[in-house]
């Protein structure tokens, strides 16, 4: 672990999965950080198109302006990453964001696109979005992958159960 991941590990109450460890995945932690197996499984995507970000955390975060409970997975490719093909991406980077309350979203310098996918998209086309963000810039109008965006993550109803189990906990709990 770095001191970067080490800074942020002690002041964030995420995981990276991003070390080549799997995290292990207690109750505990499924009932605090539901979407682990999520990212497990977007990460597998990633990784089978060569497509490998240089961070994946997931955690639990507060919401810009109402301090609610925000589940998160982020992948982030730092600027100058070989995957990052224009200009754009190889000066400013990607991150690739999911929240239980937003849903995907990718960025680049100040470029912000939200990505019209179901909120729990099957994780081939998160990593079919990433790539064309990857090769043309976010806002790339390539084909989808087959299923298109309204393909789900074949587990995403045990996910849809833990996110409102999660609401049904932390209801006017903050941070």
């Amino acid at each position: 672990m770095t001191a970067v991941e080490e800074t942020r590990a002690a002041a964030d109450p995420g995981k990276s999965i991003r070390d080549g460890s799997q995290p292990s995945v207690d109750t505990a932690t499924r009932a605090t950080l539901p979407q682990l197996a999520y990212a497990d499984a977007i990460d597998a995507a990633l990784a089978e198109m060569t497509l490998l970000p240089d961070l994946l955390e997931t955690g639990v975060r507060r919401e810009r302006g109402t301090g609610q409970r925000e589940l998160f997975l982020r992948l982030e490719w730092l600027p100058g990453h070989d995957d990052m093909v224009t200009y754009a991406m190889q000066a400013d980077g990607m991150v690739v964001e999911w929240s239980h309350l937003a849903g995907w979203s990718a960025r680049t310098g100040a470029d912000l696109v939200g990505w019209d996918v179901d909120e729990l998209a099957d994780p081939d086309v998160i990593a079919e979005a990433a790539m064309h963000a990857a090769l043309c810039g976010l806002r790339c109008t390539c084909v989808m992958a087959p299923g298109g965006s309204d393909a789900r993550w074949e587990h995403a109803v045990y996910l849809d159960i833990a996110l409102v189990a999660y609401a049904e906990r932390t209801n006017g709990v903050s941070l």
